[in-house]
């Protein structure tokens, strides 16, 4: 088994901003980590694949979303943080896939 991991610090800047990982071959999405450098700090999060679709969509979470799944992805795949209050804060971000 070999995990393809894409780990990443953003800045937001009015409330949002993005990452694109590199080309996955195929695998199985099995954990997104985003975490807000507040503990209050309020963010959505959503996926969208290779193809423009998006994939899913995360309510508001207030500083963290940890989510362990099992969510076939292959290309490059963008992860997207939007209204974040307040609009200025940094992001750590981890993605793992089984391939």
């Amino acid at each position: 088994m070999t995990i393809y991991e894409h780990r990443t610090s953003l800045s937001t800047t009015s409330g949002s901003t993005s990452t694109i990982s590199l080309n996955v071959r195929g695998g199985i999405l099995r954990q997104l980590l985003v975490r807000a450098g507040t503990s209050t700090t309020v963010f959505r999060v959503n996926i969208v694949d290779a193809s423009s679709l998006t994939r899913r969509n995360w309510g508001f979470h207030t500083q963290e979303l940890d989510e362990e799944m099992a969510m076939p992805i292959s290309g490059r795949v963008t992860i997207n943080i939007t209204n974040a209050s307040p609009l200025v804060d940094t992001f750590n971000l981890y993605m793992g896939v089984e391939e």
